[in-house]
């Protein structure tokens, strides 16, 4: 199966650059600003992330301080910013990688194969395939048909609740923050009030634990956000 990658590239020419070079090889969701990236990491889950920050804007650096701060899939960023001072910041940010634009395509297929390589090794030690499924305890989440069931019972759940589980369980063992959570969820421009995604944590744990006050899926980080245990693991 073809690793994912999700482009963040503000500028079309560029995107179809890309595109034109990788897409034979990996599986590209093409976007062209931070809001874009967010909704596809939400709904498709990519390996590698390829990102023009527009740096110094702060968004795009924003952005990728908040990814590196629960995930840890690749990130390349790539700019037309050639300073030593943009490579420095944008490596201290989380990026992984960094490209001066314009770029020779040789150059970018090999800095993306090493990524993908750093995908397949964890992929490999984890021995869990997270792209069907996630399944701890007698809780299995199936993302095929969007399916939930414990001990075998069917679950039933809003969409948003769905959402946030889905969310979670494709980042299992990562903390997520409140403000991703809820950007993923309810949009980028969400006013970043966590009263509407606490009611719909505590109607999951209703939902999903026999204790509530002492949940097996569900977990807060006080002042940070909610994780669910690793895929396949024990807590």
């Amino acid at each position: 199966m073809k690793l994912k990658i999700a482009v963040i590239e503000p500028d079309r020419r560029n995107a179809k650059l890309i595109n034109s070079i990788l897409g034979d090889k990996y599986v590209i969701y093409m976007t062209t600003s931070i809001s874009e990236g967010y909704s596809v990491i939400t709904s498709e889950s990519p390996d590698i992330i390829i990102i023009d920050p527009l740096y110094p804007k702060k968004e795009g650096i924003e952005f990728i301080e908040e990814i590196r701060g629960w995930s840890d899939f690749p990130i390349i960023a790539i700019s037309s910013n050639s300073t030593e001072r943009a490579a420095v910041t944008l490596l201290k940010s989380g990026a992984d990688d960094f490209i001066r634009k314009p770029f020779f395509s040789g150059e970018l297929e090999a800095r993306t194969d090493v990524a993908a390589r750093q995908v397949l090794r964890l992929k490999t030690a984890k021995g869990i395939d997270n792209s069907a499924f996630y399944k701890y305890g007698g809780l299995t989440l199936n993302y095929t048909n969007h399916s939930l069931s414990i001990d075998q019972k069917p679950i039933h759940l809003t969409k948003n609740e769905y959402k946030i589980l889905e969310l979670l369980c494709k980042n299992s063992g990562k903390v997520l923050t409140y403000d991703f959570i809820l950007r993923s969820v309810w949009g980028p421009r969400t006013d970043g009030n966590t009263g509407i995604l606490r009611v719909n944590m505590a109607n999951l744990r209703k939902k999903l634990e026999k204790d509530p006050l002492n949940p097996q899926y569900l977990f807060t980080e006080n002042g940070i956000g909610y994780r669910v245990p690793e895929n396949g693991e024990k807590e």
